[in-house]
């Protein structure tokens, strides 16, 4: 008798461990659920940043449309146009 609940302890003891070794390891086990909420993570912090830039850029668009000191600041700066009116004084560097 003592021999029959020893074996049937040990069936229980091996089937939960089976069982518990599928919960953790198995497909879509607890290892499978960490990945996925660390990649959940990622790509929530990726959309949060394309929303910052998505807005960004649609300020700078409205700006463009919207403002023409803007327009003409980014003109100067970035394409180095200036007014028909304006003159170009260029000096050269001496070695000295």
């Amino acid at each position: 008798m003592f021999q029959s609940n020893r074996i049937g302890l040990l069936c229980i003891f091996l089937f939960l461990s089976f069982f518990l070794f599928f919960i953790i390891c198995g497909d879509q086990g607890v290892l499978d659920l960490f990945e996925l909420q660390n990649e959940y993570q990622k790509l929530n912090l990726y959309s949060t940043e394309l929303e910052q830039k998505n807005v960004n850029l649609h300020r700078i668009i409205e700006r463009l449309k919207h403002d023409p000191e803007y327009v003409e600041r980014i003109a100067r700066t970035e394409l180095g146009m200036v007014q028909q009116t304006e003159k170009i004084f260029q000096f050269s560097r001496r070695k000295q």
